[in-house]
């Protein structure tokens, strides 16, 4: 019965033209150049919050580089074509070696005693949604390649490549891979630690780009 049932709603997905929303595991073929979204790391974050916190992103010509110089709040992965270094800190000038690509924030999180980040990066053909979800705390997107919608209940927010957004914590939304080619981008989740990264949530009326 659950067979015909996920059968049966692939078929009405088809019918209105949108492939199955794409959700974040761990080891998606996004790490093969397919489409999904792939958690790079989850963990603890070991800094303090107790002044504005920023996401930086940094690229490095090698792995092996990155890792070296990343901190315990630090996440040296390749995607997309490059090797990044993707830290949570302090506004700061001090790029670690790497060259530069952005500093997203301040992000505002909610008092806690301990919180977690979790980093992903994902790619989408035009026309692929995420499924709707929210998060207890803010969300950072920083696009790569391509274009994509954020859509929630009251807006919708274009980004193209090299943009960002910060979502604030609890607002229900879903990603859209819009134009012609793939997008590719990089998404960070920091939140208190005694709640889940996300929730899948029903789908109210979303907002496109206009």
């Amino acid at each position: 019965m659950l067979t015909l049932l996920a059968a049966f709603g692939m078929c009405m997905l088809a019918a209105a033209g949108e492939r199955p929303p794409v959700t974040c595991t761990e080891d998606s073929p996004e790490r093969r150049g397919e489409e999904g979204c792939t958690i790079l790391a989850t963990r603890p974050l070991v800094g303090s919050l107790a002044k504005p916190v920023y996401w930086h992103l940094d690229r490095f010509d090698s792995l092996e580089a990155a890792k070296k110089a990343a901190g315990p709040d630090g996440v040296a992965a390749e995607a997309h074509g490059s090797v990044w270094l993707m830290t949570v800190e302090a506004q700061t000038e001090e790029h670690h070696g790497g060259r530069h690509a952005a500093a997203i924030g301040p992000l505002a999180v909610a008092l806690a005693n301990h919180y977690q980040m979790r980093v992903a990066s994902s790619l989408l053909r035009p026309g692929t949604i995420t499924a709707a979800h929210s998060h207890p705390g803010p969300e950072v997107f920083y696009v790569v390649d391509g274009e994509q919608c954020v859509e929630t209940p009251e807006f919708g927010q274009h980004l193209s490549a090299g943009q960002s957004y910060v979502l604030a914590p609890g607002v229900i939304h879903r990603g859209r891979a819009t134009g012609s080619g793939v997008r590719r981008a990089l998404a960070l989740n920091l939140h208190d630690a005694a709640h889940p990264t996300s929730h899948i949530e029903a789908s109210p009326l979303l907002v496109p780009c206009k």
